[in-house]
């Protein structure tokens, strides 16, 4: 495993071990969230009852900002880290990952929250298609730095246990 010193920033093989995998862990979680999301949660939407619709989607905005700020907070950390601190093939493979990043926090700002907002005052179908649609990109994007963050993890550990086997 290759280390990069960056402006003074350096990582011991163990923390970039850590690193990875608390990258890998939180991404992962991210993914399963975002396709419960998409195949359960969001469609149930449209079955809520107009009388109790727009207190279901206050509630919801509020949940699942609850759930998702931690796990979230530490996959973008954990990716900044990764792109600093990991050099090589693994740096540009971070770097596709940041830029997955950056367009599902792209798409969650343009289309997600202002979707979320239309719907506060109660059901349109329309708007509930464009976020069921834009959450299914999404969710593709997701699972690419998902993917990405695993390779990342396999190849970092299958470097660490080369040098234990030499």
């Amino acid at each position: 495993m290759k280390h990069m010193r960056s402006a003074g920033f350096s990582l011991s093989p163990r923390n970039e071990l850590c690193v990875v995998a608390v990258h890998a862990l939180s991404t992962w979680f991210m993914v399963g969230m975002i396709w419960t999301i998409q195949i359960v949660h969001y469609p149930l939407f449209a079955f809520v009852g107009s009388e109790t619709y727009e207190d279901f989607q206050a509630k919801h905005v509020e949940v699942i900002g609850l759930l998702l700020v931690v796990p979230w907070l530490v996959e973008g950390l954990s990716a900044l880290v990764l792109l600093v601190c990991l050099s090589g093939s693994l740096r540009k493979l971070a770097v596709v990952g940041a830029v997955l990043m950056a367009s599902i926090m792209a798409l969650s700002a343009f289309v997600s929250a202002p979707a979320h907002g239309d719907l506060a005052s109660g059901f349109n179908a329309e708007v509930h298609n464009d976020l069921m649609f834009g959450n299914l990109i999404r969710s593709i994007l997701w699972t690419a730095r998902g993917c990405i963050a695993a390779a990342i993890l396999w190849i970092t550990v299958t470097s660490v246990a080369n040098k234990v086997e030499t």
